[in-house]
Order: structure tokens, then sequence, then C-alpha cells
């Protein structure tokens, strides 16, 4: 795991933005025992969740996220898919088995302490808990399809005359986010453009505004040149072509993805930049993120305890369409980052055009979620959220009393979303009673591998968000690379309710930054408590600014 947040506390270094995924050091944090506290509570609360026990046991009564009613069943990686799976001795060992299983309402799965299953989803079912058991660290469900450590894994490519070397991993791998290394840095990844036919040199950042966006300019490029694009140390590049499509635009995930959609096909050469020496050695756990969906589209009733999810392309978990999703003392760390389409400015989607690259940690828009208690690091985009689209499940409808409550977000690229995609206020598509409380949102987009542009702690995105009973209270806000407090459109008469949080930023870096406003940025504490009314927040303006920021 990376250094704990107490070492900021003692060492008290610079805050600096570079290559390696430190937790983040605050300048004159001693200088105020508030902000003292709040990271001695964070660094606790990430403790505790990394080590909660599990707490689920069986009873007459279901009540998700404390009992399970009908028959255990555990898996373990020295298991075998000929057991029953009905106790630890004659555990499964595949996930495979788990999703082929005839699993009842009221079931459990206890995956093993210690145990890792990749490259698999996870097809929940209706009113099953997945969760842990025995000693030791949460059992990983992850997307990386190999663990890249060992000096056989690598090739050196290429030797420049500078000490310059780049590996050439020991088999093709599908488009990767980012690559990990031993959990403390998250290496750089260089985009090229993909032609229909080829890779080009890119000429943007990637997820940019069409209007800043020349397709003339991007096409007359040069063709991809690894030793030249590979310019600095611990950066890679990804060249997943084998299945690309010959036209643009390209979707190969998310809701533009159909039977065209290459992205879990799609393989090529990994270059990886490393000067020191051979990547497998330096480094014994080196893990891809790649896109597997492992928990996409959660069951109806399901609760997913003390589990790490994560070393994924994209989204983790999705509650879309089940209800009364719980969420509980997970780890979700190290997701995003592959590329969700290859794009030209007469096809705007997402982001634009260009390349629009993925991520997401926690997701719901379902009636009833929970999502308690848990650490969520180290994401290409938003740790987690509430978005309504225009249309679900083919209707218009409510999203109702879904709450984050009790988590830690920490080095996410964004932190939390509420985000209504309708461009005008409807009574019968809003919000109702969801819930924000007691999360700390901690040190947003400030990673060098998160390049997507704005990076706000909590983020009020979309159109007016009509809501009714919705409120943000009590949470902590502790430093965002941009704006602390994103709002796309402010209308008070739907503006939901800021109550009793903390909100901590640099001097130079606003509290708010509001589309709607005349003067968009607000630096001033009073006009930032103010314009959220609220009115028993607390906020506080860091003297000095840290070092590369």
């Amino acid at each position: 795991m990376k250094r704990i947040l107490v070492l900021i506390l003692t060492l008290i270094v610079l805050f600096t933005l570079n290559a390696c995924s430190k937790p983040a050091a605050l300048d004159n944090a001693s200088e105020d025992p508030l902000v003292q506290e709040i990271l001695s509570a964070a660094e606790k609360r990430r403790q505790d969740i990394l080590n909660s026990e599990t707490a689920i046991v069986k009873s007459d009564t279901y009540v998700m996220g404390e009992t399970y009613t009908g028959t255990a069943y555990y898996i373990s990686n020295s298991g075998d898919d000929g057991n029953d799976g009905k106790s630890p001795e004659t555990a499964w060992a595949t996930l495979d088995q788990v999703n082929q299983s005839d699993l009842q309402y009221g079931d459990t799965v206890f995956f093993q302490r210690g145990g890792i299953w990749r490259n698999t989803t996870v097809e929940t079912r209706p009113g099953v808990t997945y969760s842990a058991y025995g000693e030791g660290a949460k059992p990983r469900i992850c997307a990386s399809p190999e663990n890249g450590g060992g000096a056989e894994r690598w090739s050196l490519w290429w030797e420049g005359g500078k000490g310059e070397k780049i590996w050439l991993y020991h088999r093709d791998m599908p488009d990767c986010g980012a690559i990990v290394l031993n959990e403390e840095t998250v290496t750089q990844k260089i985009l090229g453009f993909w032609d229909g036919h080829q890779y080009l040199s890119y000429i943007g950042s990637n997820n940019q505004n069409y209007d800043d966006f020349s397709t003339e300019e991007q096409m007359a490029q040069p063709v991809f040149d690894v030793k030249e694009q590979l310019s600095a140390d611990l950066t890679f590049f990804s060249q997943a072509d084998s299945e690309l499509p010959d036209t643009l635009p390209i979707f190969l995930t998310g809701w533009n993805a159909d039977e065209s959609c290459y992205a879990q096909t799609s393989v090529g050469p990994l270059y990886f930049r490393c000067d020191e020496g051979n990547p497998g050695e330096l480094f014994s756990n080196i893990e891809f993120q790649t896109h597997t969906p492992l928990f996409d589209g959660v069951a109806a009733d399901c609760t997913l305890d003390n589990l790490f999810v994560g070393f994924s392309g994209d989204g983790c978990i999705n509650a879309t369409e089940g209800e009364n999703v719980v969420v509980q003392n997970c780890e979700v760390g190290w997701v995003g980052g592959i590329v969700g389409s290859y794009n030209t400015e007469d096809a705007i989607t997402g982001y634009g055009p260009g390349i629009q690259r993925l991520a997401g940690a926690l997701g719901s828009r379902s009636n009833g979620s929970r999502i308690r208690n848990n650490y969520v690091h180290d994401m290409y985009h938003a740790g987690g959220g509430i978005e309504i689209f225009q249309e679900q499940n083919d209707e218009l409808q409510c999203t109702t009393d879904i709450s984050f409550i009790g988590n830690l977000f920490y080095h996410c690229a964004s932190g939390v979303t509420f985000f209504n995609w309708d461009k005008e206020p409807n009574p019968e598509h809003q919000f109702k009673n969801c819930t924000y409380e007691d999360n700390y949102i901690m040190f947003t987009g400030t990673e060098p591998w998160m390049d997507t542009g704005y990076a706000p702690a909590f983020v009020h995105e979309g159109g007016p968000n009509m809501q009714e009973g919705c409120s943000i209270r009590n949470n902590v806000f502790f430093v965002a690379r941009t704006a602390l407090v994103y709002v796309e459109q402010y209308d008070p008469t739907y503006f939901p309710e800021f109550s009793g949080n903390t909100y901590i930023q640099y001097k130079d870096y606003p509290f708010i930054l509001c589309d709607s406003r005349e003067e968009p940025e607000v630096f001033s504490i009073e006009t930032a408590q103010s314009f959220l009314q609220d009115n028993e927040g607390t906020f506080i303006s860091l003297s000095k600014l840290p070092d590369g920021l």
C-alpha cells in the first residue's frame, strides 16, 4: 500500500505532483489543528476499512449487509469446482463456477481472504451476498489478467544512447489504461490516435472539447513512433489494434458501443519504458488496468461486503437496474484510463472528439442503493456518484433513496457526482431523498496520470438537477487540483442542501466553479458560503501554494 497519511503529518513535506503515486503532502498542515485532526481521522478510516472483519451471519431474517438466510458457499484459490462449495474444506475454485451455480435469494458466497480472482465478471443474483471469510487481506476481484512481475515476462525491445530502455511484454495485451507498480507508482499512458488503419501521433489531450480539436491537423500527423513518443521514463504505449475497425468514429465501450464493440478482443503489443532495468525484476507486483466489467449491473437486493475490487480499465461496481444494493467495507482502487472511443468532430460523444478515456468506481442510478464505509482510491474519473439518464429502463423515472455514507475517496480524478442529463426540470425525472454524508474526499485530481481536465471534489453536473429532499452534509472536501465544488447550472429552486461540510482548499485555487455565474470562479470564503448556503459549514483557505501544482 501507499505511504499512509500519518506520514504527511510527521514529515510535513511539500505537496508535489510527480510520476509516483504517493499520498499528497500538505505544506503548512501543522499550523491548523483542524487540518491535522482531519488527516488523522481520514487515515484512521482508511485503516479501519482495510482491516474490517466480516460480520455477516446466518439468521432466519434477511437483513442486507448483516445476515443471510440461505446456503453459504465458499470459494478459494486452493478449491476445486468439483466440490459442493458448502464449506471451506470443500470450496469452489473459480468465478465461472460461482456464475453458473443456481444461487438463490438469501444465499451467500464467501471468498477466501488473501485470494485473487482475475479477468471475470461476477454475474450477481438477486438477494445474494458476496463477502469474505478467513484471515488476512480482503479477497481480490481484479480485471488485470495477470501479475506482470518476473524478469521472464519482459524483453528489452530498444535501448537508446542515453540509457533509455523500452521493454516489450511477453504477450499481446488488451488496451491498458494504466500500469500499477507495487501499488505505489502509476505509469503514464501515451496515447496514439487510431485513424482507421494505424496509430498516429496524437496532438491533444484526451477528453478534450471538440472546439479545440482539428481533425485535419490530427489526420496529417506522422505514424506513431514508439521510440519518439515514449520520451520519459515510466511511460507506456498500449498498441491494442488487432481488431479495431477501419471506420471512424469508433465506439469501444460505453453507451455507444454495440455489436461492433471490440474492446474485449482487440489486443496488441505493450511497450513500457523503464530506464532503470527490467521492470519484472524491479517490481514484484505489476498490475494492468484492462477492460473487464467486474460487478456490472449488480442485481437487486445484493450485498457486496469486504472485497477488493479493482485494477480495471473501466467501471467496477455499477447498480443500474437492480434496486436496494448495498456496497460496504470494500476497497475499490486503481481504475480507469482505457480508450472508450476514437472520434472526430463529425460525431460528438461524451467528452467530445479525439480520444475518450473512461473510468468510474461506484455508480448508482437505481433506487435504494447504499454505498457505505468503502475506501475508494486512484480513480481516473469519478470515485462515486448518482446519475440519471434521460431514459432508464426505457421509461422516465425518478431516482430515490440512494446514499453515500462514511466513505473515503482518495486520489480520484473527481470525487463524487450528482448528475442529471435533463436540460429542463422534469418532476417525473428527478433525484429524491439522496444523501452524501460523512464522506472524506481527499486530494482530488492531484495525480499526474489523471489528466482529465477539471477535478472537483463534488460535481453538480448536467441540467438544473431537479431534486427533492437531497442533502450533502457533514462531508470533508479536502484540496482539489481545480475547484473544490463544480456546478454546471445553478438554480436555487432545485439546488440540494449543503449543510455542515468542511471545505479546505489552497488560496490560489477556487472553492467553487459555476458555469452559470457571470464570474464562474469563487475564491473567497464568504462568497462560497453564501453560494452553497452552508451556514454551518467550515471553510479553510490554506496560505501556501504547494510546489508543482
